[in-house]
């Protein structure tokens, strides 16, 4: 399988799971993580922590998507939007994994709490630059706008670690 076809099979799943769900997923998860690792003494409490709060999200997203859309769709029940809502929004579940699992092999390699946290944040603004800068590819965007949007990109990522290094200090 060549690069193009690599790229386009991401770019299907990406769009399957909805980017912005995946993109916001990361950036939930990045905050807690940031958040949580600041004062933590183990690994293991910022790994449930970001987890519950992203299970947290994920569920006011999927409550938002079926309860708010009923007032668009009269026709179907709230139960069978719930089930659609569940079914069709774990793009915000799946974003909140990679930084969780860049955490994780942190802390296996032996990195403490506060390495493993930064190593993860340095991973989600890569992934936030990266798809920033695929998105904008894929939209015709080259040259300085390209650079731009995806610096733009990588600078969201860029406030979670300031919010991190205010915590911590």
């Amino acid at each position: 399988m060549n690069v193009d076809d690599r790229v386009s099979r991401v770019g299907r799943f990406l769009h399957s799971k909805g980017p912005a769900e995946v993109l916001y997923g990361a950036l939930v998860s990045s905050v807690v993580l940031a958040a949580t690792s600041a004062s933590a003494e183990t690994g293991e409490l910022v790994v449930v922590a970001t987890a519950m709060v992203s299970v947290t999200y994920w569920l006011a997203h999927v409550y938002a998507d079926a309860v708010g859309g009923r007032f668009e769709d009269t026709d179907h029940s709230t139960h069978h939007r719930l089930r659609h809502a569940l079914h069709n929004n774990t793009g915000v579940l799946l974003g909140s994994l990679p930084v969780l699992v860049v955490f994780v092999i942190g802390r296996l390699i032996g990195l403490d709490v506060h390495d493993s946290a930064f190593l993860a944040l340095w991973f989600t603004v890569a992934m936030l630059a990266a798809a920033a800068a695929f998105a904008a590819h894929r939209a015709g965007v080259r040259g300085a706008e390209l650079l731009g949007e995806t610096a733009l990109a990588g600078a969201f990522g860029l406030l979670v670690i300031g919010l991190k290094l205010i915590l911590t200090h």
